[in-house]
Parts: structure tokens; C-alpha cells; sequence
């Protein structure tokens, strides 16, 4: 079955994006960061698994010529041979195509950071991500309770959030399907019942508490302050949130105060 390479090419939802600050630092007494976005070997593999196949795929790895390291990725590559006047496939050929790029070995992890980063490079030669690029260098969002912390080229340290990918680099949504007849929906005073339980309960959850959506996992107490407006609009999100608080606390939804 032919491989459909344009797939490689794809854009990759958000949660599979990550980022890392270029360069930070100060004006006028506020923090600034420029962050740039890429992706991880791990979701890399993935799409390769996925539109070559597990089987059709391989990397390996050299010393560069001046230091560091070099990467190919190879996919095994077929085609049918067709008699001429017939159309008639006589036989299947292949071969395995390689495309290499290399990295400096990384100040932080040393060979393996150069390993990695090798491998990122040689899967944009077969346009794994190469979308990355076109996107502008953009800010970082600086605030206290950033999920990741940083260090300006002055020293100081800060706390910041990445910016979002521009919609026209995200995969289409398809329309969500229609859930069914007999699912069940939160009453009003249910819902109401459940944002009170996260406002008194809430609270007592240790600060490594976690809650898990999208297979991601998350902290407990920033998602629900970061979140709390699709917590108030959406019963699916509060309940997410109540068993996550329940799991957390031992303290049941519903439970006397008391007891």
C-alpha cells in the first residue's frame, strides 16, 4: 500500500507541542521571554508509526564530521512494477530512503541532548514538524502562576506560560458526535451542588495533586485556577474536576460536612 508521505506533514494537536524559552529578559522592571515551539521525539515516532508503520521506520545514529552527532531516519519505501500494455502488477520492489541531519552535542544532556536533537532535525527533512518554523517568534505569557519557570539573562527568575499556535496551525476539529439518548446530563442544582464541593473541598488538596485530561496529566489546584470558567459553564469539566478533588481528599461528593 503506497505511503501517503503528505500525511508526515500534518499539523499536530497543541498537547503535543512543546516550547522552550529563546531568550528572556527585563524592561522597565517587567520580564519578558520569547518562546519557541517543537516537538518531541516521542511524538515524532508516533506519526511515523502511524503513517509508515512501525515496521517501515528506523533511525541510526553517527559522530559528525566536526563533533556531535548525525541522525538518519529511513523508510522503507515500495512501488509495484506494472507490465507494459496490460497494467497487470508483475512484482513489488522497495528500498529504504535516508535522510540525515546532525546537532551539536547540548550544554544541559550532553550527548543525548544532541541525540535527540539530531533526530528532530532529520525528521523535518521529511517534513515532520517543518511547520514549526514558519511560526514568528512570539512572547511567552509572564505571570505568577506560569506552569514553567525561567531565568532571564540578568538572573532573574520567573514563572510563564506559552503562548497559543495560531488556529491555521492546528489540525481541523471534526464536529464532536452526537452524544447519546440516554447519557447522562448534570441538573442545574446538581452542577451548582458540585462548583460548591470544589470551592470548600477544593482547597484541601496537597499542592502535588493531580488531575488527568486528555491522557495529560496536570496539577490539581492550577488546572481548576486556570480552568475555572469551563468548570462554571460545563458540568462534564466540574465532574472531571469532583472526582479528581474526591480521589484527592477521600471526602465523597455529596458527603455531610460533618461526616
Amino acid at each position: 500500500m503506497p505511503i501517503d508521505f503528505k500525511a508526515l506533514q500534518d499539523f499536530f494537536p497543541e498537547d503535543a507541542i512543546e516550547w522552550r524559552v529563546q531568550t528572556a529578559g527585563e524592561k522597565q522592571g517587567r520580564v519578558w521571554c520569547i518562546a519557541v515551539a517543537y516537538l518531541t521525539n516521542r511524538a515524532i515516532q508516533q506519526r511515523l508509526d502511524e503513517v509508515v508503520g512501525p515496521e517501515n521506520w528506523r533511525n541510526e545514529f553517527q559522530p559528525g564530521p566536526d563533533g556531535g552527532v548525525v541522525c538518519g531516519i529511513s523508510i522503507y519505501v515500495s512501488r509495484d512494477v506494472v507490465a507494459p500494455g496490460t497494467g497487470e502488477v508483475t512484482a513489488t520492489r522497495g528500498e529504504w530512503v535516508t535522510k540525515w541531519d546532525g546537532a551539536e552535542n547540548t550544554d544541559v544532556e550532553g550527548v543525548k541532548g544532541g541525540l535527540s536533537a539530531a533526530m528532530k532535525r532529520a525528521a523535518v527533512q521529511w517534513g515532520i514538524g517543518r511547520y514549526l518554523y514558519e511560526l514568528e517568534e512570539t512572547f511567552g505569557r509572564v505571570h505568577d502562576d506560569g506552569r514553567f519557570r525561567g531565568k532571564t539573562r540578568e538572573g532573574t527568575s520567573f514563572r510563564w506560560d506559552p503562548p497559543a499556535i495560531p488556529a491555521e496551525y492546528l489540525p481541523r476539529q471534526a464536529a464532536p458526535a452526537p452524544a447519546p439518548a440516554t447519557a447522562p446530563v448534570a441538573p442545574v442544582g446538581e452542577h451548582e451542588a458540585m462548583l460548591e464541593y470544589v470551592r470548600t473541598v477544593g482547597p484541601r488538596v496537597g499542592d502535588m495533586a493531580e488531575i488527568r485530561v486528555n491522557r495529560k496529566a496536570h496539577n490539581l489546584k492550577e488546572f481548576v485556577r486556570e480552568n475555572w470558567q469551563s468548570i462554571k459553564e460545563q458540568p462534564r469539566v466540574a465532574r472531571a474536576v469532583v472526582e479528581a478533588i474526591e480521589a484527592a481528599t477521600g471526602k465523597a461528593f455529596g458527603q455531610d460536612e460533618g461526616k
